[in-house]
């Protein structure tokens, strides 16, 4: 077990000496009593709690003991330091339970002591306060903040001064602090991470206290089996953080008896899809015991490997006997082969995208019967959206059903005639073998809306859905009728402001009730301050919540800070290159390994040049497609379209081909003036996915005049 501060001393040892640590926690797991290892409390320490334990002659770990596990008290990892100041640190660590939150706390008294008294001296009374006013002292104390301590942070005026306080805070009261500080109402703090906690809390009551989610903020247990996976977790940036769970992740992750579908919004590296990793693990860990599943469902298919590789990582490949892990249009493609009716369809016909050329040459046909004159978007965005999205099977049923939210309205005789160029359609693409991946999750959800025997063969009893703002409604429909209605049926998590793929859907019109049954996640893991800011502003802030409610970034924070945003204007797009190839070195020769970076690009042709480009000039590339296995890669740098990187992650990210000639791509200028809206909002959304990939480095390059989707963020310019 792993106390958060471990991590500190942890990252500043040599790779030696972490080595024989990792060793050491093997062996503490095993026998913590081994006379070897040295377990003993220090001479002269008051804190009953703390122990310390020989790691090497020289080093110590310092721990703390306290709970139980069942046969032997629980022991929690701080920290692993010099032996001499192993003992001085023990000495300086106080262990409580928050009187107010019921949080076990562990912090340094000596540092937060030495952090207070640096801004006192520090201390600008001209400046504005960094705690904004309308956050009270008693907002603070209500969060076990003590009084002097509150009445010092709410006349800190640098934000240095307050993050070297919050860093010197027990997590639970410094995650408190910062929320409230980026804006978040007391009440809603209160909520994601006290919970529901009544009655007096019993301060010497430690091993109660350490069982609240609050603690395990701090205090985390870790299902590790051997050193490589512990090797893993410490030293993996980017998979550390899958293990600390906030409060509010841990308990919507754990909750039983929703009466219904819940959802989880927030923006991204917030931790939705870990949260969502964590909740189909704890559901598929309730079903042990029967013939029934868990579906784990998501838009793409590197997506899908992800997830699967993240649900290994945690619980071991044996969790994959409860959880099936599929992309949402995979699994359409399961439910049509598992009838004889949609079998014999798929051995008939071609999936195809619904973009894809033929599909667009069916439609260019289809409209000649046409009594007016129809675009062929928008009847195919009326077929994908309304017909098939609603199951539509007849002219009657397209002539009374509403279509609130489409752009354009249509009288019955005009309905009339754009029926009758969708019937021409669906025949000709069933005469030419031909069915999109829309038509596909269509069909499916019809199927098992019409026998409930087949929705029976899948044996699921739960499903968690990624990535939820880019499903269609025919997926939705496919989904509804899959999954049998009972209590914690569906759990889905989406963030609108990633939307690339789908349109504003309204869940209720399918059958996903989620009012009342909502959570919105604020708190960045996963990208630096600097880069979430750039993001933020390239971005809408305020999008729906998935159904028929507003969503926005109110609250936002990220968890640490990082190297500015790295801009790169260049004279040619040869020129883009050269300077990405040298950006892609300097970062390598930091440290940075090569698969630790992504490069992301709009267009699909332009991937293959930047292989070909970076391979010139003596840079390993990889591109990544669909079908890309990316743990069996060399080390190479990662090169892909934005929309590919969907879901990925990566230490620094490089996005190509800015300029105004190449971002937004010239074929925008050409649709209406709705249609350039639209579109010009997707690019931004896509901007904004791309840009959340990186954790520490984000680099922008461009030739000509930048982008003027660009423009929204001042940090673009040289």
């Amino acid at each position: 077990m792993i106390h958060d501060l471990f991590q500190k001393s942890f990252d500043a040892l040599d790779n030696s000496l972490s080595s024989r640590v990792m060793n050491f926690i093997m062996k503490l797991q095993q026998d913590p009593d081994a006379a070897g290892l040295d377990l003993k409390q220090p001479k002269g320490t008051t804190n009953k709690y703390v122990r310390t334990a020989r790691v090497t002659d020289n080093y110590r770990a310092v721990l703390i003991i306290g709970g139980d596990t069942g046969e032997r008290p629980a022991l929690w990892l701080v920290a692993v330091k010099k032996h001499d100041d192993a003992y001085e640190y023990a000495a300086r660590l106080t262990l409580q339970v928050n009187a107010r939150t019921g949080a076990a706390e562990l912090f340094d008294s000596i540092a937060l002591g030495e952090a207070v008294d640096r801004a006192r001296v520090t201390a600008d009374h001209a400046e504005k306060p960094v705690i904004p006013p309308k956050v009270s002292q008693a907002d603070l104390e209500r969060f076990g903040v003590d009084p002097d301590l509150a009445a010092e942070l709410k006349r800190v005026t640098a934000e240095k001064v307050l993050e070297e306080i919050l860093f010197a805070l027990p997590a639970s009261q410094s995650n408190a602090v910062l929320d409230l500080a980026c804006g978040k109402d007391p009440d809603e703090v209160w909520r994601d991470l006290v919970g529901d906690l009544t009655g007096t809390v019993n301060t010497d009551d430690l091993e109660t206290a350490l069982q609240r989610p609050l603690s395990q903020l701090s205090f985390t247990s870790l299902d590790i089996d051997n050193q490589d996976e512990l090797r893993a977790m410490l030293e993996g940036d980017l998979a550390r953080w899958r293990i600390w769970l906030h409060p509010l992740q841990r308990r919507l992750a754990t909750h039983r008896g929703w009466h219904g579908p819940f959802r989880v919004t927030g923006g991204a590296g917030t931790g939705k899809t870990v949260t969502a990793v964590h909740r189909a693990r704890f559901l598929g860990s309730q079903l042990r015991q029967t013939s029934q599943k868990v579906l784990f469902t998501t838009f793409t298919k590197n997506l899908a490997r992800a997830i699967e590789g993240q649900l290994c990582y945690l619980a071991g490949k044996q969790c994959l006997d409860q959880i099936d892990v599929v992309n949402v249009d995979a699994l359409a493609r399961r439910v049509l082969a598992r009838s004889d009716i949609g079998g014999a369809a798929l051995a008939a016909t071609s999936v195809v995208a619904d973009t894809d050329r033929r599909v667009l040459d069916v439609w260019s046909h289809a409209a000649m019967v046409a009594a007016g004159s129809w675009d062929n978007a928008f009847l195919a965005d009326e077929w994908s959206h309304i017909v098939l999205g609603h199951g539509i099977g007849d002219e009657q049923a397209y002539l009374r059903i509403s279509r609130a939210g489409r752009s354009e309205r249509l009288s019955r005789s005009q309905r009339s005639d754009v029926w009758q160029v969708i019937a021409q359609f669906e025949q000709l693409m069933n005469d030419t073998g031909l069915m999109t991946f829309t038509q596909l999750a269509a069909r499916a959800a019809s199927l098992l809306a019409a026998d409930d025997r087949l929705r029976n063969r899948f044996a699921y009893r739960h499903a968690v859905i990624d990535e939820a703002q880019d499903l269609h409604p025919a997926h939705w429909r496919l989904l509804r009728n899959l999954i049998p209605r009972d209590t914690d049926d569906l759990f889905l998590v989406g963030d609108a402001h990633q939307r690339i793929y789908g349109q504003r859907t309204a869940l209720s019109r399918y059958g996903i009730e989620i009012r009342g049954r909502s959570r919105r996640l604020t708190i960045n893991y996963r990208t630096s301050e600097e880069i979430l800011q750039w993001c933020l502003h390239v971005v809408d802030h305020e999008v729906d919540d998935l159904d028929l409610a507003v969503d926005d970034f109110t609250g936002a924070r990220s968890v640490f800070n990082g190297p500015k945003l790295d801009p790169h204007p260049c004279r040619s797009e040869a020129d883009e290159i050269d300077e990405l190839a040298k950006t892609l070195t300097v970062w390598n020769d930091s440290g940075l390994a090569l698969r630790d970076i992504g490069v992301f690009t709009l267009e699909h042709r332009r991937v293959v040049e930047l292989v070909e480009g970076l391979r010139t000039r003596g840079i390993p590339a990889a591109q990544v497609d669909d079908r890309t296995d990316e743990a069996a890669l060399d080390d190479a740098v990662r090169v892909m379209t934005m929309h590919r990187a969907k879901g990925l992650e990566y230490r620094a990210v490089a996005l190509t081909f800015l300029g105004s000639g190449s971002f937004p791509p010239p074929y925008i200028y050409k649709l209406t003036e709705y249609q350039h809206r639209q579109e010009e909002n997707r690019l931004r959304r896509l901007l904004y996915v791309a840009g959340s990939r990186a954790r520490e480095r984000l680099a922008l390059f461009w030739s000509g005049p930048a982008s003027p989707l660009l423009t929204d963020s001042s940090e673009t310019t040289p």
